[in-house]
């Protein structure tokens, strides 16, 4: 399926990482005064709410113990966060056995089951074939644009799928100003990812099938330095931390501007998303 991205990558990712409690680093200090100024909710990321508070919410089932698989799932916060808001029991599929290995862990520190982190090729017929139409909702973010053949990486997702269940599909914009960043901090990265799908007409057409009722298909999010990172030795790295620091100012900004409404654009937006359910 012409993947553009290698195990080992994703590996380096999550061999170093540990689950331990983050120090009160300067980027806490101007958190915290930040809060107490201006209150809790104004500095979370206006992307990350207009996807929780309104997307999700509106388009997402509301029923608990749904089976909630996520593709990709290494550290594991994200699935950990959606059984939390919508009480889903969550699954995972992790290419790296580390990223694996790391999942487990996050799901024992919330009391989740660990053995639900499946430590397999995603792509693989043994996986396919045991866990056929098995999910209830199946979830993907930053995944599918590393395959050049993107029409049978969503028809993997499908066979996953149940029928009647949500498909949900989210990749980054590496496009206009975002491109231009990630090549400023991180240029190795970007063969990584299959551009030509980042765009809002493109994306769609991926979706355009008969075993798909569409719920959302767009852009959502407003401007974030959170879609960038830098090699772990790249001196690039404090100039992207300041950065992340600058992002709380920009998110206090947009919550301030913005408020409940969308303000997605072509040359901003950081994501697209699709949501739709399996015929």
């Amino acid at each position: 399926m012409g993947k553009l991205s290698s195990e080992e990558y994703w590996d380096s990712l999550y061999k170093p990482a540990v689950l331990e409690h983050k120090q009160f680093s300067f980027k806490e200090k101007i958190k915290a005064l930040l809060t107490t100024l201006f209150g809790k909710n104004s500095l979370r990321s206006y992307s990350d709410y207009l996807l929780w508070e309104k997307i999700y919410k509106k388009y997402l089932p509301k029923t608990k113990g749904l089976k909630f698989l996520e593709i990709g799932s290494a550290p594991g916060e994200n699935l950990v966060r959606f059984s939390q808001t919508f009480g889903y029991v969550p699954y995972g599929i992790e290419y790296s056995e580390s990223g694996a290995e790391l999942n487990r862990e996050m799901f024992r520190l919330h009391n989740l089951d660990p053995a639900n982190v499946i430590h397999a090729d995603f792509l693989s017929e043994q996986l396919h074939n045991q866990h056929k139409e098995s999910f209830d909702i199946v979830y993907s973010r930053g995944f599918i644009e590393h395959f050049t053949d993107v029409d049978a990486v969503i028809d993997k997702h499908l066979n996953l799928l149940a029928k009647g269940g949500r498909l949900v599909v989210i990749i980054p914009r590496i496009k206009g100003v975002n491109h231009a960043l990630g090549m400023f901090f991180h240029k190795e990265v970007i063969p990584m990812h299959n551009l030509s799908i980042m765009g809002k007409k493109e994306f769609s057409k991926i979706f355009d099938r008969t075993d798909l009722s569409t719920l959302f298909c767009d852009y959502y999010g407003v401007f974030t330095f959170d879609l960038f990172n830098t090699k772990p030795a790249s001196p690039l790295r404090f100039v992207l931390k300041l950065c992340n620091i600058l992002q709380f100012v920009l998110n206090l900004i947009f919550h301030m501007l913005f408020r409940n409404k969308r303000a997605e654009s072509r040359m901003f937006s950081p994501y697209l998303l699709y949501i739709g359910i399996k015929k």
